[in-house]
């Protein structure tokens, strides 16, 4: 099983993920699911500098995700997976994805969002898409960086 994480985190690619996780895990790729930056050249590029060195970096839309979870499961490359939302990350697990596990480690606070832990918040909706992931057998929780405890939702 090469996929070592699935996160949710709204900032994709930043100072935690390059320092901490995918050091901690000896990841040698980061996969980002999102529409938005797999469309978007300029923010691909910044990703793609901030990157940790020596790991390879993919940007996908989520159409891709059926056939990379397959292909990424089956392989020997440790993987980080990143998406902002609870959404992304369901179809992620409907997928077939070998980890039964999502780290929830990023989503910010604004109108419309409650607090479930630290800073990190959710709408209604994402909330129950968090809840609907747990009640289906994925462990679901909290934690920012690897040297915190785990917190289940």
């Amino acid at each position: 099983m090469a996929i070592k994480m699935i996160r949710i985190d709204d900032r994709l690619i930043h100072g935690q993920i390059v320092a901490a996780w995918a050091k901690t895990l000896q990841i040698k790729r980061i996969w980002v699911v999102d529409n938005g930056v797999a469309q978007d050249d300029f923010i691909k590029n910044v990703m793609k500098m901030v990157s940790p060195a020596g790991t390879d970096l993919k940007i996908t839309g989520e159409d891709q995700i059926e056939n990379l979870v397959s292909e990424f499961d089956n392989d020997e490359v440790n993987t980080l997976v990143l998406m902002k939302l609870p959404k992304i990350a369901k179809k992620i697990f409907d997928s077939g994805v070998a980890l039964r596990e999502l780290n929830v480690g990023g989503m910010g606070a604004g109108p419309g969002r409650q607090k479930l832990f630290k800073n990190i918040s959710a709408s209604e909706e994402e909330k129950v898409e968090l809840e609907n992931m747990r009640d289906s057998g994925v462990k679901v929780y909290f934690q920012v960086t690897p040297s915190e405890k785990q917190v289940l939702l």
